[in-house]
């Protein structure tokens, strides 16, 4: 017989998949942040596309916009709630991620 009072069992709040923003969140907080990152991101690569010409960054920046559209997308059009909170989470990852790869790419091509 199993204890029904087992840790197993427990629900642990401080494991990364059992966060709020991944459990109870409508998505708002995704878009929010990913829209700052956006902006702040955006515009860094735009600067430096403006400054060094380079083609990477600009293509960078549109990509970061078409994340950005991509999770705007996924915010209404997913119904199941941490199906939608899971994706938005690795759209906003994968945006930071690749920026940074970009970035990079640019840094070093210069």
């Amino acid at each position: 017989m199993s204890d029904p009072h087992d840790e197993r069992w427990e629900v642990d709040p401080t494991l990364v998949r059992n966060q709020s923003a991944l459990t109870t969140s409508e998505g708002t907080v995704w878009i929010a942040a990913a829209g700052v990152a956006a902006v702040l991101i955006g515009g860094m690569l735009l600067a430096l596309w403006w400054r060094l010409d380079a083609p990477l960054a600009l293509a960078g920046a549109l990509a970061t916009a078409v994340i950005l559209l991509a999770m705007i997308i996924a915010r209404y059009a997913v119904r199941a709630r941490r199906a939608r909170l899971v994706t938005l989470a690795a759209l906003f990852w994968l945006m930071v991620l690749a920026d940074l790869a970009i970035v990079l790419a640019v840094a070093l091509g210069s």
